[in-house]
């Protein structure tokens, strides 16, 4: 590839007609299954997780991965590592406010950054 070649190949310009002209990913809609697998003293392991996520009533359709260690990634937030399913949408919701229109704003939370202790916050605390 010769430094001109390259120089237009890495325009913004050309790498947005480019990812324009893919076709969209699908999206992923009913329970999110996450599948891990471990040998263990000659036994197989295999542990499915699924999730049934809604926030405000509504279906989420971000996928989430539990690791081996049990940790939850989202591939919505690829750079972070969550300890629970409840603080990888927290992150979401936190990160992308415009998707989830209503609910508690940012002025309502309280000085931690969570919502109002009087709301139910039983669920997922404790890892996968």
């Amino acid at each position: 590839m010769t430094p001109e070649e390259l120089a237009a190949a890495a325009d913004p310009a050309t790498l947005g007609n480019y990812l324009s002209a893919l076709p969209e990913p699908p999206h992923h809609h009913g329970p999110l299954t996450s599948v891990r697998t471990d040998v263990f003293q000659g036994h197989h392991i295999m542990i499915r997780t699924t999730y049934e996520v809604t926030v405000d009533g509504a279906q989420l359709t971000a996928p989430l991965v539990v690791s081996d260690d049990g940790h939850v990634h989202c591939h919505a937030l690829p750079t972070y590592e969550f300890l629970s399913a409840t603080e990888t949408i927290r992150a979401l919701i936190g990160n992308f406010p415009d998707d989830f229109p209503g609910g508690v704003r940012p002025a309502d939370d309280d000085h931690d950054g969570h919502p109002p202790h009087h709301e139910n916050r039983t669920g997922d605390e404790g890892g996968s």
